[in-house]
């Protein structure tokens, strides 16, 4: 049908296909995109705020047994309280690492119960054993952890298949610190 100028009606319906599907489709990307960093962010500020507490609460086991007490449990509560967002049992492959112990969690939720890997203290003692009270011996230590971002836009990637197929993609973080026994 033809209008009033000799066009024909309907191209501003064919121009929106055009034009407005994929611009939303970039919108909804860019959302996503955003939500992933900020994921990211959240995981390693996270790790970050668990180094931080073990540092200051672990330092001079060696030489002190008695301010050894903080456990697997307590970072990973101080973790937990700084992964706002995230679920516990969405933080996967936690790995506590000192120079004398590595401790792994399957879930940050496996490390925040009462078990083997919730009531280990750490970090350990650094590598040969106690010294003098003055002497000051420094060492590494480090908390990782991954999460799996998965993303509602990957359903329209090429080679999804069929149905909603959600990807995870693995979001690695960690924190390294130096103590001071």
């Amino acid at each position: 049908m033809a209008g009033k100028d000799g066009r024909r009606a309907g191209n501003t319906v064919i121009e929106f296909t055009f034009v407005g599907i994929p611009l939303i489709f970039v919108l909804i990307s860019t959302f996503e995109l955003a939500r992933g960093m900020w994921l990211y962010h959240t995981l390693a500020y996270a790790m970050r705020e668990g180094v931080r507490f073990a540092i200051v609460h672990g330092n001079n086991c060696n030489i002190y047994p008695s301010n050894c007490v903080v456990t697997i449990r307590d970072i990973s509560a101080k973790i937990r309280d700084g992964a706002v967002g995230l679920l516990p049992t969405d933080l996967q492959n936690v790995v506590f690492t000192s120079p004398g112990k590595v401790v792994i969690c399957p879930t940050l939720d496996d490390c925040l119960k009462p078990g083997a890997a919730g009531d280990t203290y750490w970090p350990a003692n650094p590598p040969g054993g106690g010294s003098a009270p003055g002497a000051d011996r420094v060492s590494r230590i480090e908390i990782s952890s991954t999460f799996a971002f998965r993303s509602a836009i990957s359903m329209f990637w090429p080679g999804a298949g069929r149905g909603v197929n959600f990807q995870a993609f693995w979001l690695p973080a960690s924190s390294k610190e130096r103590i001071q026994y």
